[in-house]
């Protein structure tokens, strides 16, 4: 049985970057951009390679995981969650993707009077005027 990885979509991005190795630091771009790595331009690495890319203060550290002549796929080590890259994906992601903004992770944290019902499920006492254990009559 084969098992199918769901990437997440993709979003077109212009950011300049800069990416530092452990002997040399290079200037490029962000093309793409998700939560779990990006397409860089304007600079390549051996497949493999562990560097960082620093953006606005921020340092991700990220793997090559793929190059050709003049850009590459890298994969973060860490899950953008936070700091100016993950505020440039957010951005990016809400004007071309306005219905998609209200659900993923960021609705994890929503208040439960915020998140959206599956239907057919019981909210535990949550009704559309009360919380948990309030009673409003």
């Amino acid at each position: 049985m084969e098992a199918q990885v769901q990437r997440q979509k993709r979003i077109n991005v212009e950011i300049p970057v800069t990416i530092t190795t452990v002997l040399d630091s290079f200037e490029a771009s962000i093309a793409d951009l998700t939560e779990l790595g990006a397409q860089v331009i304007g600079c390549t690495l051996p497949a493999g390679t562990r560097f960082q890319i620093e953006y606005m203060g921020q340092t991700v550290f990220a793997q090559c995981r793929w190059a050709e002549v003049d850009r590459m796929g890298v994969k973060f080590s860490f899950p953008l969650v936070d700091g100016p890259l993950f505020e440039r994906l957010t951005i990016a992601r809400a004007s071309r993707f306005p219905h998609e903004v209200s659900t993923g992770t960021n609705m994890a944290y929503a208040p439960m009077h915020q998140r959206p019902a599956a239907p057919g499920v019981r909210g535990f006492g949550r009704g559309p005027a009360g919380g948990f254990g309030r009673r409003m009559s």
